[in-house]
């Protein structure tokens, strides 16, 4: 049977709390996920997971291991590895691996991935060393080494402080002099003799042989180029939502974020959206796992009142 109440993209917090709850409520459901495995963003989680009410995990995937247990004790349909081939929101019909699926709703729940700066050396460097996207995850092979961070949030400030602990040098970028790091972490950083703040400059290059030797940068004001020797880049220039497959078929705002309203229905009937992929106030687990919570209510609202 390839007709559903609800049918869920994504298959981390936000799908996972989405299906939970679908279930909960009598909606019948399928969550769709195109990795191998569930989790989503929890898999990139290295650091001791604190913050979310009753359980104490000791990382993201940790954290993910406790929400697929349920899913199995209650029978859940879920699919891995789903190649999304075509959708269809206005008529909620999608192709996935061949099959064609139908649903009353869909649920959007395609998170978002680490935003890329998209210059010159940063994809070969990812590959064979010297460009990385995680110091909680990297900050032991780059010991000892002078290293560069490029961001002004708090994972960029964070990232610094971490290195500043292994690395004899860290080097700060930010395009603007203006940070939006929580303050007491940017106070820290500033006071840290290992870190240099360098601002009013952006990427343009990354250079070297077998690894990373060099950052290029450009003054934003006057374009002069300054050449910064380093045996690694850190790229923490936040997050960029996995949308394009729904573009044109729904509203997005200008960083290609879904919209959504406070019941996170969307611009196209009986099509939600929940966790990172609608730009939530705040990024969180938590978060994610309340529009999911929201999203399977409201359908199943709506499905009463329809009937």
């Amino acid at each position: 049977m390839n007709e559903f109440d609800a049918i869920i993209l994504g298959g981390g917090p936000a799908g996972i709390s989405s299906l939970l709850w679908a279930n909960s409520l009598g909606v019948r459901a399928v969550l769709l996920e195109p990795a191998a495995e569930l989790g989503g963003q929890l898999l990139h989680m290295v650091h001791r997971v604190i913050d979310y009410p009753g359980l104490m995990a000791n990382n993201g995937r940790h954290l993910r291991d406790e929400f697929e247990m349920q899913l199995r004790e209650l029978k859940l349909d879920y699919r891995l590895g789903c190649r999304l081939e075509d959708i269809n929101l206005d008529q909620r019909t999608l192709r996935c691996n061949g099959e064609l699926l139908t649903a009353k709703a869909i649920i959007l729940a395609t998170g978002a991935r680490k935003r890329r700066l998209g210059i010159p050396g940063e994809d070969r460097f990812a590959i064979s060393g010297g460009v990385s996207f995680s110091a909680t995850r990297d900050h032991g092979l780059y010991a000892g080494k002078n290293v560069c961070v490029i961001g002004g949030g708090d994972s960029a400030v964070e990232n610094s402080l971490i290195l500043s602990r292994v690395c004899p040098h860290v080097t700060l970028i930010h395009r603007s002099d203006r940070f939006r790091a929580r303050a007491e972490w940017l106070r820290e950083a500033r006071q840290t003799a290992k870190i240099t703040f360098l601002t009013g400059v952006q990427p343009i290059a990354i250079e070297g042989g077998q690894t990373v030797e060099r950052l290029i940068v450009e003054e934003i004001h006057s374009g002069k180029l300054q050449t910064i020797e380093t045996e690694g880049v850190f790229v923490r220039v936040g997050i960029a939502p996995n949308t394009e497959a729904f573009r044109g078929q729904i509203a997005l705002d200008e960083a290609g974020y879904i919209v959504a309203d406070q019941r996170q229905r969307t611009s196209a009937d009986w099509v939600y959206a929940a966790g990172d992929v609608c730009n939530p106030v705040c990024l969180s687990v938590a978060t994610a796992v309340g529009h999911g919570a929201i999203a399977a209510k409201d359908i199943a609202e709506k499905g009463r009142e329809s009937d």
